[in-house]
């Protein structure tokens, strides 16, 4: 059936350069650390057959060229995000920012980008450049502690029982 796929593909115009399949090491080449694969904004551990979100820190730089410059110090707690958030001001145009980085295409984090965006809804109407209240503020400082521990997260890629029997 691989092959069969492999031939489809390359007649369409699509030439597979690696097959990675689950319950198995990813082949050389497919992984930076030889673990996780990137798909679709997701690591995947294929041994273990595990999606984990592949958001990767918070980072509150501008982007210049597609790129953020990096953190000097990586956020991991509440009071990491109050520190850098004093430093700037902190506008509708940031949250709305922040939570469309919640790269979703599967909807597998569903529930906690619906929590992210609800608290959109009070910033509707103000203006995108003004900074946000100081109660804002500490409530959105809330919400992204949140994100630090997304990459934490793993549920099973598969849907199929391990003890059902497929043939």
């Amino acid at each position: 059936m691989l092959r069969e796929a492999k031939e489809i593909l390359n007649m369409v115009g699509f030439k597979v350069k690696h097959v990675v399949k689950s319950g198995e090491k990813p082949p050389e080449g497919t992984s930076i650390d030889g673990i996780l694969v990137k798909i679709l904004g997701y690591n995947w551990e294929s041994l273990t057959d595990l999606i984990s979100y592949g958001f990767s820190t918070l980072n509150f730089n501008p982007k210049r060229q597609g790129l953020k410059k990096p953190l000097k110090t990586p956020i991991a707690t509440l009071e990491d995000i109050k520190y850098v958030l004093s430093s700037q001001t902190f506008t509708r145009r940031d949250a709305v920012g922040r939570t469309s980085e919640l790269f979703d295409p599967c909807s597998i984090w569903e529930p906690l980008k619906f929590q992210v965006k609800q608290r959109l809804v009070p910033l509707n109407g103000k203006p995108w450049d003004e900074p946000l209240s100081e109660e804002l503020v500490d409530e959105w400082c809330e919400i992204l502690v949140k994100f630090v521990d997304i990459p934490k997260f793993k549920v099973s890629q598969s849907v199929v029982p391990k003890t059902a029997n497929l043939k």
